[in-house]
């Protein structure tokens, strides 16, 4: 007699943009191997999770697989759950979009195998109190969070029930899930963590066991087997032959002969490993208690490229959202938004996350390009005011045919530079070292070097102009400290002056204390094209002639009027003009790849990270003495 129901499953993500061998080496280490090996026992039954971007590919890159899913699905021994179609953090996106991504993943699944899904994955476990709702909207009766969750919250003889959530009288049952993974997030096969479930909770006799496809794949390559298929073979082997005391069923199975043991309203809820990233990044801003704000929101805010990206992202929402007219425009925008989505973007996740520069400038290219398509060719350049990161300032909006140019105020720095031609957001390189992304962010140093900071730079910049009409946005900050043991003081006017295909920063920096300083003023920009370091051209511009740098290493450069990056086709560049001859130096940016590597591709492993852009510092050499006041510009520009 069989005394004990197990429900086996497979969850995967990755995020929309992320490159082709990112999604191979899943294909290869864990989607395919778990299929086949799953297809040589007809009697182990088990559900996988794929959301729309992943069918997507893999309906272009290997179509058998979709018609060995199918047929699986329709013999009854393959569930598939819906949820997000490009796995959003669902409190981070509206409950109009929330429920577009379900109703979308829903509608594929039955388009594709001619059923729709009766349950559905949360990415990451995210819950908010308004997704019951959301689910039923969709036909969903069911979903899974964390067994852990049920612990903390519910009676030791409950810990492990199903339990009802409820929004406007719409109901969703949730069942407790297990993770088939170790402490230190490697796949454990699903027998071992079975035996290991049944030694802890001896109450239970249903197991809902689930694993993450990304940590599967990587698991088989340490593993020492000759193959990701032996992997699966043995687990499924193993059930088959213990089938008397235990039965594998379907989630939907098993939803079918269960009822809730009590209904439960979940404020908040995360899987171990999103949590923990979250409490990471808090800790810098100084919140003690996590569990008084929403950990997924605040995280965005604390990290600033997921920030620059979030407050995007919203901005093309709200736009989208204010739309009247063309339905078919409206909803071509609302795809490209949902691409933009993907909870993959919103953290550092064991694949990159929003450190995987293809994914995050392919993020970018598809909000602009939902911007374009609201704009409706309507390009005629216009600068604005608003509240883009929430911190109560407003940044500067400029919007032409060619380029969008957003600054913020207290840095007075570039923090988006799109090219509308090519979607590019030149402004998102990243700088793990010093945690910093955006360009022409302005520094005092010691004159000749790029090594020695003068000044602190906590003070921020004030915008002193609001000159909407002739497209004009001006700065204002004083540096005080010492030089060579002696007080200084300076005051720095930064204006930035917009056209149609270019702009123009213009400095007036003055020397207002009584002793004469000679300094290196400097603006540092973290700079990125394309998503490969191999695919980029550098070269220096000097009295019309021009250098190729070597993008690869470490570069310098003196007395140069210009600076050109693109890529190595020619399609397009960024050139960054001078009036003053200046200094250069750069340096190939390269976060590190996740520590836990085996989440990542062996050629990954190997060099251990992950391409970010470049860090440019522009330098002009002054002597100033006392009240002189130096005047220089540079001027931005992106050809074709």
């Amino acid at each position: 007699m069989q005394s004990f129901r197990v429900v086996l499953g497979m969850y995967n993500s990755l995020p929309y943009n992320a490159a082709d061998t990112l999604y191979e080496q899943a294909y290869q280490g864990a989607w395919r191997p778990f299929l086949s090996g799953l297809y040589k026992f007809p009697s182990i039954k088990a559900v996988i999770h794929f959301p729309g971007n992943i069918f997507a590919w893999i309906e272009q890159n290997h179509p058998e697989y979709l018609y060995l899913l199918i047929e699986m699905v329709r013999k009854g021994q393959i569930e598939l759950l819906g949820g997000g179609f490009y796995s959003p953090l669902a409190p981070l996106v509206s409950t109009q979009d929330m429920t577009g991504q379900v109703e979308a993943l829903s509608a594929f699944i039955r388009k594709t195998i001619g059923k729709r899904p009766s349950g559905a994955w949360l990415y990451e476990y995210s819950w908010t109190s308004s997704l019951p709702a959301i689910l039923q909207n969709s036909k969903i009766q069911y979903t899974f969070l964390p067994a852990a969750q049920f612990k903390e919250i519910a009676p030791e003889n409950l810990s492990c029930q199903p339990v009802a959530s409820e929004d406007h009288r719409k109901m969703v049952l949730i069942y407790p899930a297990f993770e088939s993974h170790s402490d230190d997030s490697a796949f454990v096969p699903y027998e071992a963590t079975l035996l290991k479930l049944q030694q802890d909770n001896p109450q239970i006799s249903a197991f809902v066991i689930m694993a993450d496809g990304n940590a599967i794949s990587s698991t088989w390559e340490r593993s020492g087997l000759e193959s990701p298929d032996v992997l699966f073979e043995r687990s499924f082997a193993w059930f088959q032959k213990n089938c008397l005391e235990y039965d594998t069923i379907t989630a939907s199975q098993l939803y079918k002969s269960s009822k809730a043991a009590r209904t439960i309203y979940f404020a908040q809820c995360y899987s171990r490993r999103f949590r923990d990233y979250c409490e990471r990044i808090i800790q810098k801003a100084d919140i003690p208690r996590f569990e008084c704000v929403q950990i997924s929101k605040q995280s965005v805010v604390d990290h600033p490229l997921v920030h620059l990206l979030y407050q995007k992202l919203n901005f093309v929402s709200a736009m989208t959202n204010l739309f009247r007219g063309d339905k078919s425009r409206k909803k071509a925008s609302l795809d490209d938004i949902w691409r933009a989505q993907s909870g993959e973007l919103f953290w550092v996740s064991p694949t990159g996350g929003i450190l995987r520069s293809e994914a995050r400038l392919g993020a970018y290219a598809s909000l602009i390009e939902a911007e374009k398509t609201i704009r409706q060719n309507r390009f005629h350049h216009f600068m604005a005011y608003d509240d883009l990161d929430f911190d109560g300032i407003k940044e500067v909006l400029y919007q032409s045919s060619v380029y969008n140019c957003y600054l913020k105020s207290d840095s007075a720095s570039v923090v988006e530079l799109d090219s509308l031609r090519t979607g590019r957001n030149y402004a998102c390189g990243w700088n793990a070292e010093h945690f910093s992304t955006g360009c022409f962010k302005d520094e005092i140093r010691a004159a000749g070097t790029f090594e020695t900071r003068l000044f602190p730079d906590y003070e921020a910049w004030n915008l002193v102009e609001n000159a909407k009409e002739s497209l004009n946005a001006t700065f204002y900050r004083e540096f005080h400290g010492k030089i060579d043991n002696l007080g200084a003081f300076f005051g720095c006017r930064k204006s930035y002056q917009f056209e149609n295909d270019y702009f123009s920063i213009n400095y007036e920096l003055t020397n207002k204390g009584s002793n004469p300083f000679p300094i290196r003023f400097c603006t540092i920009s973290e700079i990125i094209a394309l998503p490969s370091l191999k695919d980029h051209k550098v070269q220096t511009l000097a009295h019309r002639q021009s250098l190729q740098l070597p993008a690869d290493q470490s570069f310098a450069a003196d007395a140069i009027d210009g600076v050109e990056i693109g890529d190595v086709l020619g399609a397009e560049k960024m050139i960054i003009r001078s009036d003053n001859p200046f200094s250069l130096n750069g340096v190939p940016n390269f976060a590190e790849s996740p520590k836990d590597g085996r989440f990542i591709t062996e050629k990954e492993a190997q060099d251990a990270r992950i391409f970010e852009g470049f860090t440019l510092t522009i330098g002009w050499d002054f002597s100033l003495p006392p009240e002189g006041t130096v005047l220089f510009s540079v001027s931005v520009h992106i050809e074709h």
